[in-house]
């Protein structure tokens, strides 16, 4: 499995992950029917102005059988936010979404900074927990929307990595 920056030629195969992902485990937040029916087109829009650079730092995660994960920091703001970090939902619990989240953390201290935030959602439990376990402090929980809905997230920050960005 390499880790390296994502280009253009990825965004397709990233909105697949990131649909993949939501519909495997933010059905304990959105109806079904969002799940099956906006969720495609709303994160088609999402992805569709991201632009590969700075101020965006995304890294793929990518194997013999394609994509397997990303992560993708918004370093327009101090401290930066990850907005997102999934893995293919076949592949978790192997190590993967430490090794994205280390080296966002790497990118955005190569960036200068010395934090990096996230949100997560509060009922996502395991996603608390693997946040946690990765040195992140809870900050406390905030109402959101997502896709529309009211939702809870709780505020998870992290110290920024040392030394150079493995992805590179």
């Amino acid at each position: 499995m390499i880790l390296r920056a994502a280009t253009e030629a990825d965004r397709a195969a990233i909105v697949a992950l990131h649909l993949a992902s939501w519909q495997d485990s933010y059905g304990i937040e959105l109806p079904e029917a969002v799940l099956r029916d906006v969720l495609p087109g709303y994160l088609a829009e999402k992805w569709a102005p991201r632009v590969f650079a700075p101020p965006m730092l995304t890294l793929v995660a990518e194997g013999d059988a394609g994509l397997a994960g990303f992560v993708c920091v918004l370093t327009a703001e101090a401290p930066p936010l990850i907005d997102n970090l999934h893995v293919h939902p076949g592949l978790r619990g192997r190590g993967l979404g430490a090794r994205l989240l280390a080296a966002a953390r790497a990118g955005v201290a190569d960036a200068g900074f010395d934090e990096v935030e996230l949100t997560v959602l509060e009922r996502n439990t395991r996603a608390h927990a693997f946040y946690l376990a990765q040195g992140g402090r809870d900050l406390g929980a905030k109402p959101d929307l997502l896709v529309g809905h009211p939702v809870t997230v709780r505020r998870i920050r992290f110290a920024s990595g040392q030394g150079s960005n493995p992805a590179e």
